[in-house]
């Protein structure tokens, strides 16, 4: 067996956090990534040999278990330090995913999270359905079609389909007015009352539709037509 340093015993140049400040995170290893953020080894262990044995159980195991069975897999591991990992792999995710956590609690958020998030074309009308969880955090989006400046062509079938392959649990659609006021037509109106039917047979919840300006809203559900 070849051995190994200690982080005690490597060059201070060469100890991961002095390595991450001179180069760069991206250099580092796994294993000294995650002793930078364990911060330091258990009785009788040096950091290093703890993180190696932390990335040796696999991230996917690691994110599967709860704090209590890290602390009984991974010997040393102590409570603040699972949390530690937990807290860095949740980040990470969010990171990766930009609707994570997102959670949308009333029509405000609902036209906030569109402006932010969803690229228009202001010359055209759009149609974008919003797919939820069952606690209203957002899953993805989808402009479901795209037509002219005073005019658009769907089917409730065209925004279900995006719900059936989302999984989701509720929906909440969109469509933006270029030219004119935040107010339904009478064919914005029938389309929504056809699209709750679609979605009640097929269990899903239809939370609102709402029209969009380039600095207002309108919310069907706000209105009494939901």
């Amino acid at each position: 067996m070849y051995e190994e340093k200690s982080i005690k015993k490597l060059p201070k140049d060469l100890r991961p956090r002095e390595k991450l400040s001179r180069l760069g995170a991206e250099v580092l290893s796994e294993e000294e990534l995650v002793a930078i953020i364990l911060g330091s080894g258990s009785k009788g262990e040096d950091v290093m040999s703890l993180a190696k044995r932390v990335v040796g159980v696999g991230w996917n195991k690691i994110n599967s278990m709860s704090v209590e069975q890290l602390t009984k897999e991974i010997k040393g591991l102590g409570f603040a330090k699972a949390c530690q990992l937990k807290a860095v792999i949740e980040l990470s995710k969010r990171i990766n995913d930009p609707y994570s956590g997102f959670k949308i609690s009333s029509p405000q958020e609902a036209y906030r999270f569109v402006k932010e998030k969803v690229p228009l074309d202001e010359r055209r009308e759009h149609l974008i359905a919003l797919y939820l969880t069952p606690t209203n955090k957002v899953i993805d989006f989808e402009i479901v079609a795209i037509g002219r400046m005073n005019s658009l062509y769907a089917e409730p079938k065209d925004i279900l389909y995006g719900a059936i392959k989302n999984g989701c649990s509720s929906i909440i659609i969109f469509h933006n007015h270029p030219k004119g006021e935040a107010k339904p037509s009478k064919e914005d109106i029938e389309f929504t009352r056809r699209l709750k039917q679609a979605c009640q047979l097929l269990g899903f919840d239809l939370l609102d539709h709402i029209i969009l300006t380039r600095d207002d809203y309108y919310s069907m559900k706000a209105n009494g037509h939901l």
